[in-house]
């Protein structure tokens, strides 16, 4: 039986906290206040897209009286929105403080750089602009994790985590990963695929890149990866706490975006494995923020990492796996 406890140390340390405002302002008020400590979690609607994230603490760190380490946002933007995942490394100490400037920094960054009117003819597309903002924005999450580390005397090391970005422009999505969890495309016609592999090891938990790292800004840069938006039902943004228990999540992406938009039936099954917490559905529910941290709380033999997942889908999509799923 596990046992939620209260954290005895603060998410951040009082004497940091100027720092960490002057870096990403509100960022307190968003991960920092004890009612956000078990989950927090965000929905909208905008441009046709309906934007769904949630983040839940882990049973272990709960039980130990541990601060969730995973953090996730949306933002919208005038013509789309952003979204981000990151899932702090749990050997170092401050990760929760890395994930949460990370994902605030990257979705304020392209908020602010895709702001831009609508191109004149000849003059730079809509792809070209989100692959260079999200550029921009990678460089920026660095900058901002190196100066906080800077002004606090913190080890960069210390703030290590993994981000996650996808982010709608006009008629494209732009993608960006650094470390493990996972990226899964909805199509139209039924299929998914992963439209770009994460940087985990050999073995669970054994991550190759970690923000700030050196080598990682190359590796999240290097990453970006801009389509159109035509075809795509959903994308999906996982935190480890989500890949691991439904991996190979390629593989059973679709049963679990079926069981999000159905519910746990006969017809919709759940994973080998994985018993649901929440057996109505997710998506298009009163408080589909409420469905989804009730959802994340689902069980695995050995699986207790924090969960984060966003559900960025077309408005009133109702997709459908196709026969060779």
């Amino acid at each position: 039986m596990w046992t939620a406890v209260t954290p005895s140390v603060p998410w951040c340390p009082d004497e940091w906290r100027e720092h960490l405002e002057a870096i990403a302002p509100g960022i307190t008020l968003v991960h920092g206040a004890p009612p956000h400590e078990e989950s927090i979690g965000t929905h909208a609607v905008h441009n046709g897209w309906d934007v769904l994230l949630a983040s839940r603490r882990g049973r272990l760190h709960a039980h130990r009286g541990e601060h969730r380490e995973d953090a996730g946002t949306v933002l919208l933007c005038e013509h789309g929105w952003c979204a981000a995942v990151a899932d702090g490394a749990g050997s170092a100490p401050y990760s929760r403080l890395g994930a949460a400037i990370a994902v605030h920094a990257v979705t304020h960054a392209l908020r602010d750089l895709l702001q831009a009117p609508l191109p004149r003819p000849g003059g730079v597309s809509p792809a070209t602009a989100l692959h260079t903002a999200l550029l921009t924005a990678a460089s920026n999450v660095q900058q901002a994790m190196q100066t906080f580390a800077e002004r606090t005397g913190c080890a960069p090391r210390a703030l290590r985590t993994t981000l996650l970005v996808a982010a709608l422009h006009h008629d494209d999505i732009g993608l960006l990963q650094v470390g493990d969890g996972g990226i899964v495309w909805l199509h139209d016609d039924g299929r998914t695929s992963q439209p770009m592999q994460g940087d985990a090891g050999e073995f669970s938990g054994e991550v190759a890149h970690f923000l700030p790292d050196t080598g990682a800004l190359a590796r999240l840069q290097q990453s970006v990866l801009v389509q159109p938006a035509a075809g795509c039902a959903a994308v999906l943004l996982a935190s480890d706490g989500v890949e691991d228990p439904w991996y190979p999540l390629p593989r059973h992406a679709a049963t679990l975006y079926q069981q999000l938009q159905h519910g746990v039936s006969c017809e919709h099954p759940t994973a080998a494995g994985v018993s649901p917490a929440r057996t109505t559905k997710v998506l298009n529910t009163p408080d589909p923020v409420r469905a989804l941290i009730e959802w994340l709380s689902f069980e695995k033999r050995g699986e207790n990492d924090d969960r984060t997942l966003c559900v960025a889908r077309r408005e009133g999509s109702t997709w459908a796996p196709s026969a060779a799923v």
